[in-house]
C-alpha cells in the first residue's frame, strides 16, 4: 500500500540550492509506526495531470497542514489577520484532491487539510478566529504532543464510529470554518469551532480533523490513522 502525502515549499536565503519541498517528519512516523512495510510518497508542487498520475500509484491521500488558504480563493478579501499564504499551493492542493476524488481515494485533511476540503466544496473560513467573536486561543504553549482541549465528537459520523464522545486533542491554528461546504457535515466540534468534518454520502472516506494527530501519541490519534488505512486498504490495487 502507498498512502501519497501533500508537501509544503521554503525559500532557505542562505542555502546554495535555496527553494526546498518538505513534508514534517511526523506524517511519515505516525504512519510507519502503524504498518511498517507501508510506502510514503511526498508529492510536491506539480501540474494537474502529474498530480494525478502520481495518485494513480496511491491508495489514499493525505493533505498536510501549513500556511493559511487564500482568501480569494474562496471568494473574500485578505484581512488584517490573514497570515502568510501560498496560492501556488492552494491551487496544487485543490488541483490533487479534485484528482483523488475522479480516482475514488480515501483522503485524510489535517489542519490546513481539513480547511482545504471545506473550501473546495465551497466552504468558506474565518481568516482569524478574532472575526468569529471567540475569547478562545488555539495556538497552544504545550508541546505538540501534549493535548489542550476537549472535542465533542458528534454521532453518526465517522469518528464517531470508533471514538469516545470527548476526547483532548492538540491545537496550531488562528483560522476555522465559517461556512460548511456542500454535502459536508460535522463530527467533531469545541464550542463554536468545527474541528471535524466528513463528506455525506460519499463511496470513498473524506475526512478532516483541525488538529494535529500525526504528533500526539496517545490511542485516539493512533486509531485514526489506523482507521484511515483500514479504508485505504479496502481499495489497494
Amino acid at each position: 500500500m502507498i498512502i501519497a502525502i501533500s508537501s509544503s515549499s521554503m525559500k532557505i536565503k542562505t542555502n546554495i540550492f535555496p527553494d526546498k519541498f518538505y513534508l514534517n517528519a511526523d506524517y511519515v512516523k505516525s504512519l510507519l509506526a502503524l504498518k511498517q512495510d507501508l510506502g510514503v510518497m511526498m508529492i510536491p508542487y506539480c501540474n494537474k495531470q502529474n498530480a494525478k498520475e502520481l495518485l494513480k500509484r496511491s491508495d489514499g491521500l493525505i493533505l498536510s497542514g501549513g500556511f493559511d488558504i487564500s482568501p480569494c480563493i474562496y471568494g473574500e478579501k485578505p484581512k488584517k489577520l490573514l497570515g502568510k499564504t501560498c496560492k501556488k499551493r492552494d491551487i496544487f492542493e485543490l488541483d490533487l484532491l479534485e484528482c483523488a476524488l475522479e480516482i475514488g481515494l480515501n483522503v485524510f485533511g489535517i489542519c490546513r487539510g481539513m480547511q482545504l476540503i471545506n473550501v473546495f466544496f465551497g466552504g468558506h473560513l474565518y481568516q482569524d478566529l478574532s472575526y468569529m467573536k471567540t475569547e478562545q486561543n488555539h495556538i497552544q504553549k504545550e508541546k505538540p504532543s501534549k493535548a489542550s482541549h476537549r472535542v465533542k465528537i458528534i454521532e453518526n459520523s465517522f469518528l464517531s464510529a470508533f471514538l469516545p464522545k470527548n476526547i483532548w486533542v492538540n491545537s496550531f491554528h488562528h483560522q476555522a470554518i465559517s461556512s460548511l461546504g456542500e454535502n459536508l457535515k460535522i463530527c467533531a466540534k469545541n464550542k463554536k469551532i468545527i474541528e471535524g468534518i466528513e463528506l455525506k454520502e460519499s463511496k470513498n472516506l473524506v475526512f478532516g480533523v483541525q488538529w494535529h494527530p500525526e504528533v500526539m501519541k496517545d490511542q485516539y490519534s493512533k486509531l485514526i490513522f489506523e482507521k484511515f488505512l483500514e479504508n485505504c486498504c479496502r481499495n489497494e490495487k
